[in-house]
Order: C-alpha cells, then sequence, then structure tokens
C-alpha cells in the first residue's frame, strides 16, 4: 500500500483528511505526509486499513513479474538477534550487498533475520527467522507487539512495554521459566526498530 492509495481511498469513500484522521486515530500532518510519500505508512495503521477497506484497495491494473519479485523478496541480515538480555557488544552496520536474498511469504518485508537464544520461546525458537519492517517509534509504538531492536549493545527480539521510566521502553522475554527478567533500554540508545510481522521455524 502506498500513500496514493490511501488518497485514492479517503477520495473514493468521500473524507474529508479530517474524517480520515478521526477515523484512524492519527494527526492530520502526519495523513498529509504518508499521502506525499514523505512518510511510511505504518505498519499498524495498513493492516487497520486493509481489514475495513482491503477490497476498494486492491488496483485492477495486472501485477508485472519483477513486481512480485521484489514484493516477495528480501535481505537476509548476516547476524542474529539476541533473545536473551543486551550483550553489550555493539553490532557493525550491514550494507544490503552483503547480505542473501531470500523469499518471504509476505509482501514488502524490509529484512529477514535469524533468531539466537531461548527467552522468546516458544513463539520464537532459535534457529528460526523473523521477517520485519522498519518503523518510526516517534510516531507510533503499538505496545504489546515484538520487535527487533537495533541498540548500542546489540540486536535484540523483544515484546515492547512502556516503561516506568521517562525516555525508555521496557523489553519483555516470553520464556515461562522466570530465568529472562524484563529490562528497560533507553529510546536514544536505539538506532532501528522493526516490528515482526512473521516467524519462519528453521527446519
Amino acid at each position: 500500500m502506498t500513500g496514493d492509495d490511501i488518497k485514492r481511498l479517503r477520495k473514493t469513500l468521500k473524507m474529508r483528511q479530517e474524517d480520515f484522521c478521526d477515523k484512524f486515530k492519527i494527526s492530520q500532518p502526519y495523513l498529509s505526509e504518508i499521502e506525499t510519500g514523505k512518510k511510511p505508512i505504518p505498519y499498524e495503521l495498513e493492516e487497520c486499513i486493509m481489514s475495513k477497506y482491503g477490497e476498494k484497495i486492491n488496483s485492477s491494473e495486472p501485477v508485472k513479474d519483477k513486481d512480485l519479485e521484489k514484493d516477495y523478496t528480501t535481505y537476509l541480515l548476516p547476524q542474529s538477534a539476541m533473545g536473551g538480555s543486551l550483550t553489550g557488544i555493539p553490532v557493525d552496520g550491514v550494507l544490503p550487498d552483503n547480505c542473501e536474498r531470500v523469499i518471504s511469504p509476505i509482501k514488502n518485508v524490509d529484512f529477514a533475520i535469524t533468531i539466537y537464544g531461548e527467552s522468546m520461546y516458544p513463539e520464537y525458537p532459535s534457529g528460526s527467522r523473523v521477517l520485519v519492517k522498519k518503523i518510526d517509534p516517534n510516531s507510533y509504538i503499538a505496545w504489546g507487539n515484538v520487535y527487533v531492536l537495533d541498540t548500542s549493545n546489540g540486536v535484540i527480539i523483544k515484546e515492547v512495554q512502556p516503561s516506568n521510566k521517562e525516555g525508555y521502553i521496557q523489553c519483555v522475554s516470553f520464556n515461562p521459566n522466570g530465568k529472562f527478567k524484563p529490562f528497560d533500554v533507553p529510546i536514544a540508545d536505539i538506532y532501528g526498530m522493526y516490528r515482526v510481522l512473521a516467524c519462519v521455524s528453521a527446519k
């Protein structure tokens, strides 16, 4: 989905920007930036729009093979997202040219990354891959969802909750044995925040 799709949908529904913003709980300046392509569409907003108006969004134009290839391939990062605590060891940046291209079962994924560790088991077992989409944490964070966080202390995968400390987020593990306690991460130490869209188990 693109900003043009949203604008076309809004006009089809004969909705002003103000009406659309009220319905989907976003600000008018933010909607304007989405419609003009200056801001990406948050995954949660796209999901909500598609659930209500998916049939109106679908284009009648045929999809070309090259478009399909682009939409359903992504980069597998040559590093792992730790399922435990922060390691204190920063990970060097990775360029797309250094990544293996892999097929994704869903469209428009930014990256795939392998999970290492047991703290997110059984939903995200060690050795599985997650498919992620970058978000802007300054615009919107869907609390209670799982994210991959690229931090100054390494790459981790955690459920994200609000923290009691200002300027922090709380990272929560799934493992029921109680070994992995929640911990806080300064938002200023997060280089990138990626919503987990799907998990692909390793065979």
